[in-house]
Parts: C-alpha cells; structure tokens; sequence
C-alpha cells in the first residue's frame, strides 16, 4: 500500500556498462605498449648514469631525464592523436566496473606514465627535496614502479595502486 514511498534500489556499480570509443581504447592500448618501451629505454641510460662513479649526479643529469620523459610522452600523445585520426572505427568498447578497473584505467595511466613521473618529481623538488642524485633515483625508481605495476595489474588482475 505504501510501496510508492519506498527508495528505488540504487544500481549496483559493477554492473554498469561503461563505453570507451574503440578508436581511443586501441590508441591507448599502443600508447602503453610505446610508454613502456621509452620507460625502459630511458631507465637504462638513467640507471647506467648512476653507476658512473667518477661524477656525481647533478642538476643537468635530473633536467636531461625530465626531458626524455617529456620527449616521450610528447611522441607518445602524438601517436595517439595520428591513431585516433586515422581510424574509421565509430565502434565502442564496453565495459563492465572490474573490467575497466584491472584493463582500461591501468592502460590510460601507462600511457600517461611519463608525465605522472615528471609531476611526482616536480612535486617533490616544490615540497623540498633538493638533492638532485636523489630526484634521479627517485625517478629512475618510478619508471621501474610504472611499467611493473602495469604487467602485475594485466597479468594478474590485482589493482596495484
């Protein structure tokens, strides 16, 4: 009799379908497998920096990492916005709460992971920090971090954030 004043049931969260235009998944997909491979790349020459014992790390050392970072994450944007331009797909991909949760989010971050490590060390040196060898490490750390938690997220569905 009084069922009108009842509360409508709120819709369950991880049955709600999401869509993402499949031009923009795929890009993005290729973005992350491209950020990985700048992430590593840049990695390498920054760790083997580190084991040269004969200058310490200083200022130009940390502003030519940041650089390649900014570099790749530059090609990286560029190529997502040629994939998407190119692509005739008007298609979307869709996607249910833990679907996009362990595949889609951990895709975009990759593909923005340069630029999420360049905040993170610009936002140390703002708060503070002003060893250079240590935003270096810091830096070479994230990169590691980056591409680590992607592979753990895809490989085995844990949600590393």
């Amino acid at each position: 009799m009084l069922g009108f004043l009842r509360r409508k049931a709120e819709p369950d969260p991880s049955t709600e379908i999401l869509r993402i235009p499949s031009k923009k998944f795929n890009a993005a997909v290729g973005a992350a497998m491209a950020a990985i491979h700048e992430l590593e790349k840049i990695a390498t020459r920054a760790k083997s920096r580190m084991r040269d014992q004969k200058r310490p790390i200083e200022q130009g050392d940390l502003e030519e990492v940041l650089r390649m970072l900014s570099d790749a994450q530059r090609r990286i944007n560029s190529e997502v916005e040629d994939e998407i331009a190119k692509s005739d797909d008007q298609g979307d991909t869709e996607w249910n709460k833990d679907g996009f949760d362990l595949l889609v989010a951990p895709t975009f971050r990759m593909a923005n992971s340069p630029q999420e490590i360049i905040d993170l060390a610009l936002k140390a040196a703002d708060g503070g920090a002003k060893s250079a060898r240590l935003l270096y490490q810091l830096l070479v750390a994230e990169m590691d971090v980056a591409v680590a938690r992607h592979y753990v997220t895809l490989n085995t569905g844990i949600r590393t954030e």
